[in-house]
């Protein structure tokens, strides 16, 4: 059968039950003349043009009708998720053998966007990094497994930001380092075995992925009373269905391929088509809905200018452009589109890594300058209650 056929043709390294080179062999029609390979690549091939045309439109809106870089760029890298996740597994469809090479890089673009929507939240609440500092520092946190006990605001956020900042870093690693074992061929995507590094690299990033969730889903559950007019909730389910499908369907085909189901229809379908091909389409297909529910939740309308102007917060903003156009409103602040002609300007900034990498800096500077200065407030009170007691003290020895 054409299904075994493709597994014995070749064997992989090492004892792994996956050929070193993936080749498509001939089999029966899946549906009319089409095998599933060509099936699948045209269905997959319309959902990946209909998901680009309408994700890269939502951000080129946004690059467009950039008023609040600060907040834009970031939705504009958690918006990418779903055109780099459709990208990265039509071209695995297309050419079999890049797909281990590929999937772990979804894992990183999907870190990218978690930290992007974590500092999202946070700008939602306070929109510049001295109010920021003001806000947090203000609130009393309840510790997740501790309740009777409370953090301060500042140290939460910190927690908060390791754990998910570590998730990109990662994932990154883990995908680096899944490129260079299967190209050792010591890797084996089927296999559990220990001697292969797929089941150190799937506990390490299910272990990242699992401390990022709950700690931005802790953040969410203790601040969404201070954002309820962003629609949080909202924009957390377009991006957690995107993130939660997938995952849900990896644990759902690794079941379906370890307990055979999927060779009952092995006349029409190859190794290759079972064990990636199907997962990649139904990713694909599911996409396009996902890709409304992200229209709408991370619409342009409260950036709009002329349009909404009551939705523009009245804060001065960090320039992309400058130019003399611009439009006075609310309390005197100028008000601009700052992403450039066509939003070109917009892009390259959104483009440019070294944009993001300076973000991750800027936060980071900002937290430790403040738990600094918090330690040391609180260690100029212990010392001032230390002098004041033990002037109480003398005065009482005194009299």
């Amino acid at each position: 059968m054409a299904f075994l056929r493709s597994r014995e043709a070749a064997a992989g390294s090492f004892g792994c039950p996956i050929p070193d080179h993936l080749d498509q062999y001939e089999v029966g029609p899946f549906v009319g003349n089409l095998t599933f390979y060509q099936f699948n690549m045209i269905v997959s091939g319309i959902c990946t043009a209909i998901v680009l045309i309408l994700i890269f439109g939502l951000m080129g809106r946004h690059a467009m009708h950039m008023s609040n870089p600060n907040e834009q760029l970031k939705i504009m890298r958690i918006c990418n998720l779903i055109p780099s996740y459709q990208i990265l597994s039509f071209i695995s469809i297309c050419f079999p053998n890049s797909y281990i090479y590929l999937q772990g890089f979804t894992e990183v673009l999907q870190g990218v966007a978690l930290y992007s929507f974590l500092m999202l939240l946070c700008d939602f609440m306070s929109p510049n990094d001295k109010s920021k500092v003001e806000f947090f520092s203000s609130l009393e946190i309840k510790r997740q497994w501790q309740p009777k006990k409370k953090r301060n605001g500042l140290a939460f956020l910190s927690l908060t930001w390791y754990s998910v900042l570590q998730y990109p870093v990662v994932t990154w690693i883990a995908a680096v380092s899944q490129v260079v074992t299967q190209s050792l061929h010591v890797y084996c995507l089927e296999s559990t075995a220990p001697h292969f590094a797929h089941v150190w690299l799937q506990a390490i990033t299910s272990i990242s992925t699992s401390v990022a969730i709950n700690a931005i889903l802790q953040f969410y559950m203790n601040m969404k009373g201070y954002m309820t007019k962003h629609k949080p909730l909202l924009k957390l389910m377009a991006f957690k269905l995107v993130v939660g499908l997938v995952l849900l369907e990896k644990i759902l085909f690794l079941i379906l391929t370890s307990t055979n189901v999927l060779k009952t229809h092995s006349t029409s379908m190859t190794y290759i088509d079972a064990m990636m091909g199907l997962p990649t389409m139904v990713i694909c297909v599911q996409m396009v809905p996902l890709s409304f529910l992200v229209l709408y939740a991370y619409s342009t309308k409260p950036y709009e200018i002329s349009n909404s102007p009551r939705t523009v917060r009245p804060r001065e903003y960090q320039t992309v452009e400058s130019d003399d156009d611009g439009e006075i409103l609310m309390s005197g602040f100028q008000k601009r589109y700052q992403g450039g002609r066509w939003g070109l300007r917009a892009w390259a900034v959104y483009l440019n890594p070294l944009e993001l990498l300076r973000d991750v800096k800027a936060a980071y500077v900002m937290i430790h300058s403040a738990r600094a200065l918090q330690k040391a407030h609180a260690k100029e009170r212990v010392q001032d209650e230390m002098v004041r007691y033990e002037t109480r003290h003398e005065s009482g020895e005194g009299a």
